[in-house]
C-alpha cells in the first residue's frame, strides 16, 4: 500500500501544479474568475489533480459516493460562474449528499464506545454531515491558503488511520486530496494568485466527510463520533457560530459577514498569522483526534 500511497500523491501534487500553471498561463481566457478580486478559480484543477491520484482505486470507488461528487461539481461550477441563490446551492448540495448517504448507508454511529444503531436515521445523520462540512469548508475558506492550510492536518490523520487498519480506498483517497492541496497551496496561499472558490472548497468539503464517514467506521460496531468532531472542529465550529450569530442577529443565515474567527484573528494579527494560528488549531484537534481514536473512542 506504501508505493500506492506515493503514487497517489505524487500524481496529484504533479498534475495540479501543471493545471495551475496553465490556469494562469491562459490569463483572461479563463471562464472562472472571482467576481470581488478578478482573480482566476482554480477548483477545477484541485478536481482534476485528486481524480488522476485516485487512478489506482477509481473501480473500487462506490458508485454513489461519484455521482455526489459529480454533482456538487455541477452546481458550483455554475455558481462559480453566475452566482447561484443560496437556496439554489442548498439544495444541489443536498442532492449531493442523498447520493452520499446512498452509498454510505451500511454504517452505523458509535458513541464514546457504546454502539448506537439508527438504522434509518444513519441516512439523515450521513446527510446532515455531508452539507455541514460542505458549508463549513467553504466558510472557512475567507483567507488565501486558510481552507488548505487546516486540512493539511486531518487529511494527514486520516491516511495514517486508514493505513493502520488496512483500508487501501480511503488511505488513497485521502493521499490524492492531500497531495492535490500540497500542489495548490503555493498558488493560493496569502496573495496568492489562484482561488479555491465554490468548485474547490465545496469539493474538498464533500471529501472530507466521506473520508470520516469511510474511515473512521469501525465496523461492525459503527462509526467514531468524537474522532471525527476532533478532525473537523475548526471549520464545522466557526459554522455552528456563524449560524447562531446570524440567528440571534435577525440575519438570514446565508448574509455573509466579517465575524468569522479568521477575519477577527486576521485585523488583530495580520493574515499571514492568522492562517498560521488556525493551522495550529488545526494540527491540534487532529492529534486529539487520533488519540481518540487509539483509545477506541
Amino acid at each position: 500500500m506504501v508505493w500506492s500511497l506515493l503514487m497517489a500523491v505524487l500524481l496529484s501534487l504533479a498534475v495540479t501544479i501543471v493545471g495551475a500553471l496553465l490556469i494562469l498561463h491562459a490569463g483572461r481566457t479563463w471562464p472562472f474568475r472571482a467576481a470581488d478580486e478578478g482573480r482566476p478559480i482554480g477548483g477545477p484543477v484541485l478536481l482534476v489533480g485528486t481524480l488522476v491520484g485516485m487512478i489506482p482505486i477509481f473501480s473500487d470507488l462506490n458508485l454513489f459516493l461519484l455521482a455526489g461528487a459529480a454533482v456538487i461539481l455541477l452546481v458550483s461550477l455554475i455558481d462559480d460562474r453566475i452566482d447561484l441563490s443560496p437556496r439554489y446551492k442548498l439544495l444541489g448540495q443536498g442532492v449531493a449528499a442523498t447520493f452520499a448517504a446512498i452509498g454510505l448507508s451500511s454504517l452505523h454511529l458509535i458513541s464514546l464506545g457504546t454502539a448506537v444503531y439508527l438504522g434509518s436515521a444513519q441516512w439523515f445523520v450521513t446527510f446532515l454531515w455531508v452539507v455541514g462540512l460542505m458549508n463549513a469548508v467553504n466558510l472557512i475558506d475567507g483567507l488565501d491558503g486558510l481552507a488548505i492550510a487546516t486540512l493539511f492536518s486531518p487529511l494527514t490523520a486520516l491516511i495514517i488511520i486508514a493505513f493502520s487498519i488496512g483500508s487501501s480506498v480511503g488511505a488513497i483517497l485521502a493521499a490524492a486530496t492531500l497531495g492535490a492541496l500540497v500542489g495548490f497551496y503555493p498558488f493560493n496561499r496569502h496573495r496568492g494568485r489562484l482561488l479555491l472558490g465554490d468548485t474547490g472548497a465545496e469539493l474538498l468539503g464533500y471529501l472530507l466527510a466521506i473520508l470520516t464517514l469511510m474511515i473512521l467506521n469501525r465496523d461492525p460496531e459503527g462509526w467514531s463520533i468524537l474522532p471525527a468532531l476532533f478532525l473537523v472542529a475548526l471549520p464545522l465550529s466557526d459554522t455552528v457560530f456563524a449560524v447562531i450569530r446570524r440567528i440571534v442577529r435577525g440575519q438570514s443565515i446565508f448574509q455573509g459577514d466579517k465575524r468569522h474567527i479568521h477575519h477577527r484573528l486576521a485585523i488583530r494579527f495580520g493574515v499571514r498569522k492568522a492562517v498560521a494560528i488556525l493551522a495550529g488549531t488545526s494540527i491540534a484537534s487532529s492529534g486529539i483526534a487520533f488519540l481518540l481514536w487509539r483509545a477506541g473512542l
